[in-house]
């Protein structure tokens, strides 16, 4: 519901008084006994991971590790909780295109309202409360970690987790563009898909197709995913497609769910392909932190200077699913 709420913001989820009142229940109110930064989804996840569909500059990119690590399972888990998940990151890179960008602006005015909230207001306010009745400093400490912090710690992880395998494969056109049908997972016919988040490829490309068309939209498709090899599943969760990718059962994976439209692979051939994508990077962890998004405004910049963008926002979604490296406008696939 967090992340229903955050697509229609400003409490367009709902009529009445409880729009207008109330707003978005549980990703502002409920979420802070439930991990969520108020205003997170609403800012954040549409205009950052939407807007840039999971490529290099959303604070939740994860192309740069292998999706069946366990190793770069925790890395990514460091980024995405204190990048992403505080709203930090976010909040950064709101504040670097306010100057220019209203929409921006304001994402950084709420987001920031939101963060403060979290982490200062809140927490003070129910520390001085549970105080203030009479509990001790200790049994105040063990509430606040075990009820606030630790529901923080378990959402990070939860959607970090489910998003290794949302966005879990890769694979590039031959001028090196991402293959959304490729990037982003659908699951059909999956235990528990509620608002059509189980098809993961339309929620990001195709984002007018209500959950109550999915079925029909995907019919549309068809001849699409036959030809890119789609990353398209059968009767699993979420969690357990990023389970079984992270236990490496490629083979399993492939008999059991993979939804070959051509009809034309093997089962070998599949689990070849699958654990390929799942392990190609666009680049090292090294170089994307330490190298690609210190300059990476600059590049933005060049870009609108140049004439090939008309605006350093356009300029950000060019890169992000362009494998352009920033420092000699080259392409490379590690």
């Amino acid at each position: 519901l967090t992340h229903k709420e955050g697509h229609h913001r400003g409490g367009k989820l709902y009529k009445g008084y409880i729009s207008e009142w109330v707003g978005n229940f549980w990703e502002n109110w409920m979420g802070f006994f439930h991990g969520n930064v108020p205003f997170l989804f609403s800012t954040s996840h549409i205009f950052l991971h939407h807007r840039l569909n999971a490529g290099k500059g959303d604070p939740f990119y994860q192309w740069d590790f292998d999706r069946s690590s366990w190793s770069d399972f925790m890395l990514y888990l460091h980024r995405s909780t204190f990048g992403y998940m505080t709203g930090w990151e976010s909040i950064r890179i709101f504040r670097r295109m306010a100057p220019t960008n209203k929409t921006m602006a304001a994402n950084c005015q709420q987001l920031t309202r939101g963060f403060v909230w979290f982490w200062v207001l809140a927490p003070a306010l129910f520390t001085a409360a549970l105080l203030a009745a009479g509990c001790s400093a200790w049994s105040t400490a063990r509430f606040m970690a075990l009820f606030y912090l630790e529901p923080f710690l378990a959402m990070s992880f939860f959607l970090a987790f489910i998003n290794f395998s949302l966005h879990g494969f890769v694979e590039f056109t031959p001028d090196m563009k991402h293959i959304p049908s490729v990037n982003s997972t659908c699951i059909v016919d999956g235990p528990d898909d509620y608002f059509g988040e189980d098809d993961h490829m339309t929620h990001h490309y195709h984002t007018a197709v209500s959950h109550r068309d999915l079925q029909a939209h995907q019919q549309t498709q068809k001849e699409l995913w036959k030809k890119e090899r789609a990353s398209v599943f059968k009767n699993i969760a979420i969690p357990e497609l990023s389970l079984f990718m992270m236990l490496k059962w490629w083979r399993f994976i492939a008999e059991r769910h993979f939804v070959d439209c051509s009809g034309s692979l093997s089962v070998d051939q599949i689990a070849a392909l699958l654990q390929e994508r799942a392990q190609r990077k666009e680049m090292s962890y090294e170089h994307y932190e330490f190298e690609y998004l210190p300059r990476l405004w600059d590049k933005a910049d060049s870009l609108v200077s140049d004439g090939t963008c008309v605006s350093v926002d356009q300029a950000l979604k060019f890169l992000a699913h362009s494998n352009v490296l920033v420092d000699e406008g080259s392409t490379k696939t590690d």
